[in-house]
This record gives C-alpha cells, sequence and structure tokens, in this order.
C-alpha cells in the first residue's frame, strides 16, 4: 500500500469489504465495536441483508447464473421440490412483490412463491442501513421516491392506500428548515484534472450566474458561454411550431445544440457533461430530451415540461422506496415483521428466517436465479407451468397455476424458450441505463456546514454528485440534527463513454461496473471527499466509518423506438402498435410479463402499474 492509499485511510479496518465467493463479510473493526445493537439480536449473527456493505446493488452471486444462462448454459440435472403453488413471480423487486400483492388481493387463498436472485428483496428499492453507536441511519441504494402520486394509477394508489402509504402527510415528517438554518445551500466542486485546480464554490446562480461564475476556475470565454446559457431565455428556433422543433432537435445532440446552434465552445461543455439522468453524455443524449427536461440553454424554446403549474404529490421515506417494498412484504407475510403502518415500518425488525416457510400462504426465496420457465404441455391447453432455478449451486424446480416474470425483460428470452419468436426478439431490445448510487457513514458534518453545502455537483469527477441524506424523522427514525451527529452522504457516478452511441454507453458502462473492484471504487470516494471537504476540517482517514457501493449495471429502464435505433425519450414518441415493450409484454398461456421494463418507464410507477396488468392478464 502506498502513502497515498494510508492517507485516504485504505487499510484502515471498517465496513467496507468485498464480497467472498457471494458471501458479504459483516462490520468489523470500529464499526463493530461502536454498534451496541450487535450484542442482542444482531442482524450480523442472523441473517439481514440491509446491514451488509461494500459491494452492494448487483452483489457477488447475484448475476453469475444469469450470465452463464445468457452464455449458453442449461441444467438438465434438477431436482423437483415437488412444491406446487397458485402463482409463481419471478423477482421480488417492486414490480413482482406488487404482482403477488395484487394476485392476492383477487384470489385471498392463493399460494404463493416470489423468487429472486438477490441475497434481499426489493429489487433497486435497496435498503442501506447502518448503526452508529446505537443510532440507525438510512439511505437509499436505488429507487428513491414517489416522485409524483398523482402519476400513479387508481390500482397502484388502491394498494398504496392498503399499505397505509399517506404521501399528503410528507409535510410531517420532513424537516425543511435544518439546513437553511446551518447556511447550507447547493455547491459546484471543480476538479485540477478537469477545470485545472481543484475548487468548490457554493450558491450556483447566486446572486447571479455572472457573479457565481467570476469564483471559478473556468476561463473568461467559458463564463461568458456558460452565463449566456444559464441567465437569458432566448428562443434559438424562434419562428419554428413546437412540432417543427422537435423534430430538428430530435435529429441532434444535445452537444451539437450547443455548440452548432448556440456557439458554445468545446471547453465550456465540461461543467455541463455529467447534467443528466440519462446516464449518457451530453454527446449521446437526444437535444429534445434536454430541451424537455430543460436544460441550460433550452428553456426559451417553450418545450420543458411545466412543473411548477402541475399540482404534484412528493413523497420520501429514509430509505427510499425500499420502505414501500417492506411493506409489501409484511402484508404478505405478517410474520415477517412488527407494526402496521408507514410510520413503524422505517424501524421494523424484519426477521428474513420468516421469509420462506413452508406453512405461508405467500413465500419469498432468495439467492434463486430461475433459469427456465415452460408450459407443462401445450402452452393453449397447459394447466401448469414448470419454473427451474438454481440455488446453492443446485437445480430445482417448482410448479404453478400461473407464472409473472417480473425480471429484468431482457432475460427473459433465455429463460423462457419457448415464447414465439417475435416476442423474443421485442424483448431481447429493453434498454437499462448503469448507475452506481454509493451510501457513506461519516461520523459528523461539520465540513459541510463549514462549507456551506449540502449537495455538490461535481463535474468531471469519478462520482457526479454527493448530498447528505434529507433530514427526515418517520415514527422512531431520527435524522440528525446537529453537525455532531453521524450522517450519511449519498454519491452518484454514472460511467459515461463519449464518443459512443447512447446504447453502446450503456453496454461499456455494464462492464465497467462489473469489472471495477471496492478497492478501486473506495480509493475514489475518499480522494474525492478529502478533496472536496477537507477544506472544512474533514479527514477520509479519520471520519468515514463505512461504504456501501450499490452498483447497477442493468439500471433504470427506457424504452427503444424500433425504427432509428434511438432512445424513447418520450414512451408515446412511438405508436403502441410499434412499441418494442408492449409486443414483448403480451401474457403467453399462463405466463404474464411484468416490471418497469414492460412500461419502458423506470419510475415505480411504471413497475406497479405493470404488476397489476401482468396480473389482470392472467385472469
Amino acid at each position: 500500500m502506498n502513502h497515498r492509499d494510508r492517507k485516504l485511510g485504505i487499510g484502515r479496518s471498517i465496513s467496507r469489504r468485498d464480497f467472498i465467493s457471494g458471501v458479504g463479510v459483516a462490520l468489523s473493526g470500529s464499526a463493530l465495536s461502536s454498534c451496541s445493537w450487535v450484542e442482542a439480536e444482531s442482524p450480523l449473527v442472523k441473517n439481514y441483508p440491509p446491514i451488509r456493505t461494500g459491494l452492494r446493488g448487483s452483489h457477488a452471486g447475484s448475476f453469475e447464473v444469469a450470465h452463464q444462462l445468457r452464455n449458453g448454459r442449461r441444467w438438465e440435472d434438477v431436482e423437483d421440490t415437488d412444491e406446487s403453488y397458485d402463482l409463481v413471480v419471478v423477482g421480488a423487486g417492486i414490480s413482482g412483490l406488487s404482482a403477488a400483492w395484487f394476485y392476492r388481493e383477487a384470489n385471498p387463498d392463493a399460494r404463493i412463491l416470489v423468487l429472486d436472485n438477490h441475497d434481499d428483496f426489493g429489487g433497486h428499492a435497496k435498503r442501506n442501513e447502518f448503526w452508529h453507536e446505537d443510532t440507525m441511519l438510512l439511505s437509499h441504494g436505488g429507487t428513491i421516491n414517489i416522485e409524483d402520486f398523482n402519476q400513479y394509477g387508481e390500482a397502484a394508489k388502491r394498494m398504496m392506500g392498503s399499505l397505509g402509504i399517506e404521501p399528503s402527510r410528507y409535510a410531517e415528517f420532513m424537516d425543511q428548515e435544518l439546513h437553511n438554518s446551518l447556511g447550507l445551500q447547493r455547491g459546484i466542486f471543480f476538479d485540477r484534472e478537469t477545470f485545472g485546480t481543484d475548487r468548490l464554490v457554493a450558491g450556483p446562480g447566486k446572486p447571479s450566474w455572472s457573479e457565481f461564475l467570476a469564483k471559478t476556475p473556468l476561463s473568461e470565454s467559458a463564463r461568458e458561454d456558460l452565463a449566456r446559457l444559464y441567465e437569458p431565455h432566448a428562443d434559438y428556433l424562434a419562428g419554428l411550431s413546437r412540432d417543427e422543433k422537435r423534430d430538428r432537435l430530435r435529429h441532434m445532440s444535445y452537444q451539437d445544440f450547443l455548440v452548432d446552434l448556440l456557439g458554445i465552445k468545446p471547453e465550456s461543455l465540461a461543467m455541463l457533461q455529467e447534467d443528466t439522468y440519462w446516464a449518457i453524455g451530453i454527446d449521446a443524449l437526444s437535444a429534445w430530451a434536454a430541451a424537455v427536461e430543460g436544460k441550460p440553454g433550452t428553456e426559451g424554446l417553450g418545450l420543458g415540461v411545466d412543473r411548477e403549474s402541475r399540482a404534484s404529490e412528493y413523497f420520501r421515506f429514509p430509505d427510499g422506496n425500499s420502505s414501500i417494498a417492506r411493506l409489501i412484504v409484511r402484508s404478505l407475510i405478517p410474520a415477517v415483521a412488527p407494526g402496521k403502518g408507514m410510520e413503524d415500518i422505517v424501524t421494523a425488525r424484519f426477521d428474513y428466517d420468516r421469509l420462506d416457510q413452508a406453512a405461508s400462504p405467500a413465500r419469498i426465496r432468495l439467492e434463486s436465479t430461475v433459469v427456465d420457465v415452460r408450459h407443462r404441455g401445450d402452452p393453449e391447453t397447459a394447466e401448469e407451468v414448470e419454473i427451474t432455478y438454481v440455488k446453492d449451486g443446485r437445480a430445482q424446480r417448482v410448479r404453478a397455476g400461473r407464472t409473472v416474470l417480473a425480471c429484468y425483460n431482457m432475460a427473459i428470452p433465455y429463460l423462457c424458450e419457448e415464447l414465439p419468436e417475435e416476442q423474443k426478439q421485442a424483448l431481447s431490445q429493453s434498454l437499462k441505463a448503469p448507475l452506481v448510487y454509493t451510501s457513506v457513514l461519516i461520523r459528523n458534518w461539520h465540513s459541510f456546514v463549514k462549507l456551506g453545502v449540502n449537495n455538490v455537483k461535481c463535474p468531471g469527477s469519478y462520482f457526479s454528485s454527493i448530498a447528505l441524506t434529507p433530514p427526515m424523522s418517520i415514527g422512531d427514525y431520527h435524522h440528525a440534527k446537529s453537525p455532531d451527529e453521524a450522517n450519511i452522504l449519498h454519491m452518484i457516478r454514472i460511467p459515461l463513454s463519449p464518443g459512443l452511441s447512447a446504447q453502446e454507453q450503456w453496454k461499456a458502462g455494464r462492464l465497467d461496473l462489473l469489472t471495477t473492484t471496492f478497492e478501486t471504487f473506495e480509493r475514489n470516494i475518499r480522494d474525492q471527499l478529502g478533496r472536496i471537504l477537507s477544506p472544512g476540517g474533514f479527514d477520509p482517514a479519520r471520519d468515514i466509518e463505512a461504504i456501501t457501493v450499490n452498483r447497477w449495471p442493468h439500471g433504470y429502464a427506457y424504452g427503444q423506438n424500433p425504427e432509428t435505433g434511438e432512445i424513447a425519450y418520450q414512451i408515446d414518441e412511438v405508436a403502441p402498435e410499434k412499441a418494442p415493450w408492449i409486443a414483448g409484454r403480451q401474457p403467453f398461456g399462463r405466463i404474464s410479463i411484468a416490471n418497469s421494463d414492460a412500461a419502458a418507464d423506470a419510475m415505480s410507477e411504471g413497475a406497479i402499474g405493470e404488476a397489476h396488468r401482468a396480473v389482470m392478464d392472467l385472469e
């Protein structure tokens, strides 16, 4: 280990080790000794995945069997469990769990089995749970929130209401004043590799963009470019109708729009490169998508979504939408945890040993990768479906009257070979954007207060942003009220490959995430946090207590335009009869298909809506 690594604290024993052979190494060192909860009902001793750290998300052990299936392996020596269910759901994410809930709503006495390849339920709704002394701290490792409850369908709202979720009460739980009272605001970090020097500048656009940019290490030319982008709202396509603007913008990238149409110089683009949720660079992002999102330089076009005038209803749990998954699981299997509503779910102790018990009408079987789904006989007349999965290296088979495939839709052609070829081709066009959500437990957050920031955008850096978790208290869970207390930082990484198409960038990003070691993530986490926060007194070797890296090589779902091969930035861009996600999700015999992929929509409302549709397809 070199001097730089030692200074960053790479050798310090904390809750951050890699997984070995798919088994998580539990808390160690200072984090273990400070966790008083360990001594009694310790989830470190019992099976409790949310507290596992290191590489999570697509963790070791969760994807290898699926990759073997993709590469042509088939399992011949299969053990028949003699288990039979009314419904087997493949995938225990939000969509799969919702499918189980909707099916039981319609069939109260049904026997249901949910299979999933991960060691935890929830899919992308991942709970990151940390303990500092006797205090629990939570963060999301994937799906974040209910962006707008008004966009949820009737069935989704009915399920949410039954689970006790009341988005209208968000203001009761969110502390809107804490960060403001401490003078915290957004900031931008300019790194030396991209901008020539390390510099954190707080308050983007304040008191004006010109005055803010004057504090940055950008050249005078770049400052002028960006001030022109951010401050005036000129219509650079004046005289064209909305349809004409859309058609022109759909055929150029956001980068080309900035450079060719607005005359922005290439050196000015660095600050905008990470400014997208599409997990691609601005060279591959459609100018139309940028305009719909209201990216800099597009506001005057009049094409952006008017979010301020639209009534919306936002809600967020401290652990993101993991609490929604936990509520569904507790509804299906009441013995798994005590409680009955959204206020107690956050701190409810889950007993994972109760997820898969023979006496329970609903069961969830984790670390079970499905490799074959087929009807017992002719799909048109068969009365059962056989589902083969691999668990602990052994192939096992169960039977079901009906099956919902709520897994990654691109994997379905490999595990359900009897599907029609046209449907398999449509499913193979399912797109996923890779990304990394990282949670870092720090022993205090004085450095943020001293620097006056709570959320920092980092264009050009390894992680594109860092932020303190929102100060939210609900039930017995309480956020950090004082900078003296431990807190969690959330960091986002989007693996970019400039110069490639969106799909090729995503392919390269998947490979990047699956081949990057935890040590590389950790080194970059420590280095970036040290460079940003050390002027505020932060020491990465001293102040970092635990790290959880949630990597999602197959992250969030989007659609594809089959005529152009490009991303469908808005699903209504593709006629329903041509949309591959609609062709792919059609029921086949006693098999139906769910997941957010089936909606070409990465939002939870899409996942839940498709779950309900898939269950209705089986009736």
